[in-house]
């Protein structure tokens, strides 16, 4: 039988504005990956991606857009310029391969008030069966996977302090208590993984995002190209 061949289909997009006394206080869009049918297994990543859709929508309309009218009215007291709140979710593929793909999204809030916020999110996926794929795939039986990166962060965010590049409060603590082994994706180049904003740096350095290099003995593994 011949194999099937895995692509990404037409992205999942949307685009809604919500009002307030006929202004936009709310708008979001929306655009997430889809495998094209009718593969198989491609069933199960799309139901994933429209799920998270939706609750990316419920999250605009019970969380923010309360929060974007509460905003409207108390600039229209002021009689202050008014920035509606803008809300957007992209994914960006990092890597594809015959049996592999690696995606990571960003849901990004801007509101012209206060700093944008982006909240990242990353998925791997096994194409063969179209199933997630944990960290663990990717390093060698009984590795220390956890340690493995938090000693990565360490060095690299030592090393980012000595050349005055970023700044990480309480460094040790913070990045052993943030981490989490489900935020990682794959590149060309390594393993990355990340921290969430607020979470071991200030708003000001973003997303703070680390790289193990692949390593064919020691992990991580690098995937079999196409």
């Amino acid at each position: 039988m011949e194999k099937e061949e895995f692509r990404l289909a037409d992205a999942l997009e949307a685009e809604k504005v919500w009002t307030y006394d006929g202004v936009a206080v709310l708008t979001a869009s929306v655009c997430l990956p889809q495998l094209p049918g009718p593969l198989r297994h491609s069933r199960r990543f799309n139901r994933y991606y429209r799920r998270y859709c939706r609750a990316f929508v419920r999250y605009c309309e019970q969380a923010l857009l309360p929060l974007a009218q509460t905003n409207y009215r108390n600039t229209a007291d002021r009689s202050a310029p008014w920035n509606p709140l803008r809300v957007s979710l992209h994914y960006t593929v990092s890597f594809f391969s015959a049996g592999v793909l690696s995606l990571y999204t960003d849901m990004r809030e801007e509101s012209g008030f206060s700093q944008p916020v982006t909240v990242r999110r990353a998925d791997t996926w096994d194409l063969s069966a179209v199933l997630p794929m944990p960290l663990g795939e990717f390093f060698p039986r009984h590795c220390r996977c956890r340690q493995r990166l938090l000693d990565c962060a360490r060095t690299e965010a030592r090393r980012r302090m000595e050349h005055g590049a970023a700044f990480y409060p309480d460094r040790r603590a913070a990045l052993r208590r943030a981490l989490n082994t489900r935020n990682f994706y794959l590149s060309a180049e390594g393993l990355r993984f990340f921290y969430p904003m607020y979470t071991v740096a200030p708003g000001s350095e973003g997303i703070v995002l680390f790289e193990l290099p692949y390593d064919d003995e020691a992990g991580p593994f690098l995937p079999p190209r196409a």
